[in-house]
């Protein structure tokens, strides 16, 4: 799908691709799309391939005057299978007068972008890049909040738990981590880059540099909770299967010492079923008698069971 925008009054808005628009955005665009880009704005075809590739790895490119910026933003994956929380490459084209962004899910850069369309600045191709490059950062640090309480219900889950959901549901979370904190150091590798003069032919303004710092403190920050979040995770990875080992340890003595409670009466009826003379089975009331004593047994057995912390 191909949408539209231009900068005006110090907004973002959309517009007709007729209209001379100052961003294209592509999200999961079809080829006759990618072909109507690439012939009108003299863009190269690789720069509108590329980033279509799920294993792509943020990098930066220079064809004559266009530049091409991949990064990778997060999203959440509704797949029941795999990784919860996964990262998709974005291309980010910077040409004379006109910024293109490419990716192959749809909507993911224009709902990473909503946050940005109603600030009024003077908002340029190259502005425009940078303000992706926060609203990265910003939406790295939404996922990661999002899996830290998802392993936090796993963890009040397990408290009773003797199933290996929980198990499974972290090791999810640990490759959504394994992703996240991948794309993240990528992403600051590529932010990098434009900190030295000049960079690829770019001049860069105090308010374009000042975004800049702002979309790289916002991915340390996203660094820095996901390396806390992956040691806090190793640790309950961990202890998860000791704590079900030791849940079912429970549950096993507990069946255990019931087992041996309602053994007692089996071993006084298997003594009374003899065929030979036994004292007091003359009396009419042996057989209350009996169960009155097997019952007896039974509380006494228990009471030491539960004395003895075996129940």
């Amino acid at each position: 799908m191909l949408t539209a925008y231009k900068f005006s009054d110090r907004l973002i808005t959309l517009c007709q691709p007729s209209d001379s628009p100052d961003w294209i955005d592509l999200a999961e665009p079809a080829d006759s799309e990618l072909k109507l880009v690439e012939e009108r704005y003299q863009l190269p075809a690789w720069f509108l391939t590329d980033p279509l590739d799920p294993r792509e790895r943020p990098r930066v490119d220079q064809d004559g005057e266009c530049v091409l910026l991949v990064i990778r933003l997060s999203y959440h994956s509704a797949e029941p299978d795999g990784p919860h929380f996964k990262t998709v490459p974005v291309g980010v084209i910077i040409a004379k007068n006109i910024v293109v962004t490419i990716c192959a899910r749809p909507d993911l850069v224009s709902s990473h972008m909503k946050s940005l369309y109603s600030r009024k600045r003077d908002w340029s191709c190259v502005r425009l890049a940078f303000g992706l490059f926060y609203v990265a950062g910003t939406g790295f640090i939404d996922n990661l909040e999002s899996m830290e309480a998802e392993a936090n219900r796993s963890e009040a889950r397990l408290r009773q738990s003797t199933r290996n959901e929980e198990i499974l549901t972290i090791l999810s979370i640990e490759k959504s981590l394994i992703n996240l904190t991948t794309a993240l150091k990528s992403n600051h590798a590529l932010m990098e880059k434009f900190q030295r003069p000049d960079p690829l032919g770019l001049t860069l303004t105090h308010e374009e540099r000042d975004l800049l710092d702002d979309a790289m403190t916002e991915n340390q920050q996203a660094i820095f909770m996901a390396d806390i979040f992956g040691q806090v995770l190793s640790t309950l990875s961990d202890a998860f299967g000791t704590i079900i080992s030791n849940n079912l340890n429970k549950i096993m003595k507990f069946l255990a010492g019931v087992t041996i409670v309602l053994t007692i009466p089996m071993i006084v009826a298997g003594f009374y079923g003899m065929n030979v003379q036994l004292p007091g089975a003359s009396p009419h009331t042996a057989f209350w008698a009996i169960c009155v004593f097997c019952l007896a047994l039974m509380l006494l057995v228990s009471l030491l069971f539960s004395k003895k912390d075996w129940f």
